[in-house]
C-alpha cells in the first residue's frame, strides 16, 4: 500500500486515539493491541503509570504488556513489565474500586521515580501505533 498523505495519517490516528476501545476486539486482535497501546501512551504520560494501573482495571496487567509486544514496542513493554514485576503480585481484571485498592497497597514509594513513561518507551509506543495505523489504514479511515 502506498505511504499515507499527511491528512491521512492525520484522520487516521485521530480515528485511533479517539475510538480506543480494547472492549471491540477479541483479545490478541492486533487492533486491540493498538488501542491498549494508545490507552497506555496518553495516560501514562498525563498521569502516570499508576493512574493507567487504576484506570486499566478492566484488563488483567499483564494484557498491556503483551500487546505493547506484539505492536512491537518492546522498550515500552519492558519499562511496564518491570513495574508490575515490582508490584509483585498479578493484576487480574476487577472492579474500578478493587484494582483502586490493589495499587493502593502494592505501589510503594521507590515506584514513584518510574511512575512516567520514559522518552525512550514513549518513542517507542508512537512508533510502533504509526507504524500499526500504516499497516491498517483502511480500518481507521474507514474503507473496511
Amino acid at each position: 500500500m502506498a505511504p499515507l498523505t499527511q491528512t491521512q495519517q492525520l484522520v487516521a490516528w485521530n480515528t485511533l486515539v479517539t475510538d480506543a476501545d480494547p472492549s471491540k476486539y477479541p483479545r490478541g486482535d492486533i487492533k486491540r493491541a493498538a488501542a491498549i497501546a494508545s490507552i497506555y501512551m496518553g495516560i501514562a504520560n498525563n498521569g502516570g503509570i499508576n493512574h493507567y494501573l487504576t484506570y486499566s482495571y478492566a484488563l488483567d496487567g499483564i494484557e498491556t504488556y503483551d500487546a505493547l509486544i506484539q505492536l512491537g514496542a518492546n522498550v515500552a513493554a519492558n519499562q511496564y513489565k518491570s513495574i508490575l514485576e515490582q508490584l509483585n503480585e498479578p493484576l487480574i481484571a476487577t472492579t474500578q474500586d478493587d484494582r483502586w485498592n490493589i495499587i493502593e497497597r502494592l505501589w510503594t514509594a521507590s515506584l514513584d521515580a518510574s511512575d512516567l513513561l520514559t522518552n525512550d518507551a514513549d518513542k517507542n509506543i508512537l512508533l510502533a501505533l504509526e507504524k500499526h495505523i500504516q499497516d491498517h489504514s483502511a480500518c481507521y479511515l474507514g474503507l473496511k
